[in-house]
């Protein structure tokens, strides 16, 4: 779960400003924190596993503005694997006919007799899997967004964080789907330029290390 505040206050003389940042029991939060430095108790990446509160503080004795961005993410939970696959009733006959076909090799040592009564069904398989609504799904909403993290997936298309963590991991072995490890958070993609457009207007350029930027310039490069 991804939570994003723009912050933009102006404080009355000496006064300050809090903003507390809750974790639940047995949860890890990422908080990118982009907030006037020196003025605020926390800038940057930040890793917590207990509740903590950012507080801007204005010492002057004239009013001053305050401006930037909270994004909190909360690491869900592992998800539980993937249910095995139900046996379709292709799926048998598929069975059954190599298994046929096998004695059929065995008897006459043609390799041809082996292949050809399975490869009709192989392919009629390998169809339907790719003709996947939910795959199709996700595959629409990367390219509509650009780039988006699993929690954004999974928010878009209504999906529980496991299913679409598993279509995800098909979609990628597959090569139809990519990913970049930016900071905390990965980025699924398909068109390499436009994602890089998306992720630097989502973060801050200068508050990210020079691997992330070079990844991104690569990125961009790649499009």
């Amino acid at each position: 779960m991804l939570v994003n505040i723009t912050v933009f206050i102006i404080l009355a003389p000496l006064a300050t400003w809090l903003f507390p940042v809750y974790v639940p029991p047995n949860t890890t939060a990422t908080v990118h924190a982009v907030l006037p430095a020196g003025a605020c108790n926390a800038t940057g990446v930040l890793y917590i596993d207990k509740p903590v509160t950012i507080m801007c503080a204005n010492p002057g004795l004239s009013p001053a503005a305050f401006s930037g961005y909270i994004a909190v993410e909360y690491r869900a939970p592992p998800p539980p694997p993937a249910p095995p696959p139900t046996v379709s009733p292709l799926i048998v006959v598929a069975t059954g006919v190599a298994a046929a076909a096998g004695l059929s090799h065995l008897a006459s040592n043609r390799r041809e007799l082996l292949a050809a009564p399975v490869l009709p069904i192989v392919a009629r398989i390998k169809r339907a899997a790719a003709d996947d609504p939910a795959r199709r799904e996700i595959l629409r909403v990367v390219e509509q967004m650009g780039a988006a993290t699993m929690s954004q997936i999974a928010k878009a298309t209504g999906k529980s964080w496991g299913a679409v963590q598993w279509h995800i991991y098909v979609l990628e072995r597959e090569g139809k789907l990519k990913s970049i490890r930016i900071g905390a958070f990965t980025y699924y993609f398909i068109d390499p330029k436009k994602a890089a457009e998306v992720i630097l207007s989502s973060v801050d350029p200068s508050a990210l290390p020079p691997e992330d930027r070079e990844k991104l310039d690569f990125l961009a490069a790649a499009g």
